[in-house]
């Protein structure tokens, strides 16, 4: 498959001019068709120009997880303007500014309509391939940083997942990942471009998503391993009977997770491997038997190139490699590698796993420990919902492991009977020295365990166990 240079508005207008009349994105309260989210898109992005938005300008977006945003987000990118996303729980800078429905610009606020409206005489066009979208890196394990990428990353993902994802024309995928994340932008783009509907449920509560799953006939959802985890564990999950496929990313899942999940959901997951640097790097196929899902992320993707260093981090080249960072500082080396920071191998079907990462990596004693291979036979244990394994300091062997657990409900373990089972998975060095338990664990807005919080636990937490 070769990339694609069409933009956004392109795909849009296509859908419209096809299917137009059918329900696009909606709520609980209200649905667009495809033409009318067009018509709304181009009224938003005539009344953003009137107030000085312009191709290349920064404007930056409280992106609430609404169809407002989802609106407004494809007006930015009609005109070319650089929509910055950003967490809604922290304050917008930019000289103009998108908040709640309303264009604030220079101070002065002013609602945006969103009633179905004409073109207000104005075309446009656009470049895929500038810059268009600023996202921020989650900033699990340390400093979030500012990414800059095109409609043309996200745009050619969406073709290159396409075939392999499982869509189909009377898809109704649930929102329930952030906007000012990859994963959550991916989804609206892809949407447009495969041309299926969305609905956006006004909150992400367990319960509450499954009745909407019940009430609107959810086919699929993109979601981190935490999220599907939760309502595959749910009262209400067997009475969910319209799912169909998920992608899952974003941290490990272990193999009885992934078939308790296609189990209880009646779902088949797709697992991929992504980052903001770079929206995908591998996809699984939903075409695939269980057991080629659930313990990798899939095979390459077709318009990319991935190589695995001597020292086992993932490298990538591909369409959907983000531009820039935000300050300028290019992202990929000379040649055109994006080093990822993972690590990883290949197995002899070409399937990529991903092994950890390598500023995560534990030194012990100048042995390097990987927190992923932990946490993966953490997981693998009986009575274990979820963990996090992450490097505390020590004075005399520089780093050791410690971890966080979660239990099934209804489970009672130690310490020490974890440790006991861990033996015959792990070598003496990778035993976490400390274990401790919680309801839950910290997780970022996008839904990834907090591994900065997690470290702070820790190194608060007093003696540690040996």
């Amino acid at each position: 498959m070769k990339p694609s240079k069409r933009t956004l508005y392109e795909y849009l207008e296509e859908y419209a001019g096809e299917r137009g009349e059918e329900r696009f994105l909606f709520d609980e309260e209200t649905a667009y068709s495809a033409e009318e989210a067009l018509r709304i898109s181009r009224g938003l992005a005539a009344q953003m120009a009137d107030k000085g938005v312009k191709s290349g300008l920064k404007v930056g977006v409280k992106a609430t997880r609404t169809v407002k945003t989802i609106l407004a987000f494809y007006a930015l990118q009609f005109l070319g303007a650089v929509a910055v996303m950003h967490d809604p729980r922290e304050p917008l800078s930019e000289r103009i500014r998108v908040e709640d429905g309303k264009i604030i610009a220079d101070g002065r606020a002013e609602a945006l309509s969103f009633a179905p409206r004409g073109s207000f005489g104005r075309e446009f066009a656009g470049d895929s391939e500038s810059g268009s979208i600023t996202i921020f890196t989650s900033g699990s394990t340390g400093e979030s940083k500012s990414v800059v990428l095109s409609q043309y990353n996200f745009i050619n993902n969406s073709l290159d997942t396409s075939e392999i994802g499982g869509y189909r024309e009377d898809d109704v995928n649930i929102l329930i990942v952030p906007l000012h994340h990859v994963f959550g932008l991916a989804l609206i783009v892809t949407a447009a471009v495969t041309k299926h509907a969305v609905f956006v449920p006004r909150t992400v509560d367990t319960e509450y998503i499954a009745d909407c799953m019940i009430k609107y006939g959810a086919t699929r959802l993109n979601g981190v391993p935490s999220l599907y985890l939760s309502l595959a564990n749910s009262p209400r999950a067997k009475e969910i009977k319209s799912l169909r496929c998920g992608l899952i990313g974003g941290a490990p899942c272990g193999a009885e997770q992934f078939s308790r999940i296609e189990k209880n959901l009646k779902i088949t997951l797709v697992p991929v491997y992504g980052m903001s640097e770079c929206v995908a790097i591998s996809c699984g196929d939903y075409r695939d038997p269980p057991e080629k899902r659930r313990d990798n992320v899939g095979k390459v993707y077709s318009m990319n190139e991935v190589r695995i260093l001597s020292d086992g981090e993932i490298c990538v080249r591909s369409p959907a490699q983000a531009l820039c960072y935000g300050d300028g500082e290019r992202v990929a080396d000379a040649d055109g590698w994006l080093h990822t920071g993972d690590l990883g191998h290949f197995d002899e079907e070409g399937y990529l796993h991903v092994d950890g990462r390598k500023k995560d990596i534990i030194i012990r004693n100048g042995n390097n420990l990987s927190p992923t291979k932990i946490e993966n036979a953490l997981i693998s244990l009986g009575g274990v919902e979820g963990a996090a394994v992450v490097g505390v300091k020590d004075e005399f062997v520089g780093e050791v492991p410690c971890a966080m657990v979660v239990l099934k409900a209804g489970e009672s373990r130690t310490a020490e009977e974890i440790r006991s089972e861990l033996k015959t998975r792990l070598t003496k060095i990778e035993l976490p020295v400390q274990i401790e338990f919680a309801e839950r664990l910290p997780l970022t807005s996008t839904g990834k365990p907090d591994k900065e919080k997690i470290k702070k636990f820790f190194a608060g937490a007093g003696e540690r166990r040996y």
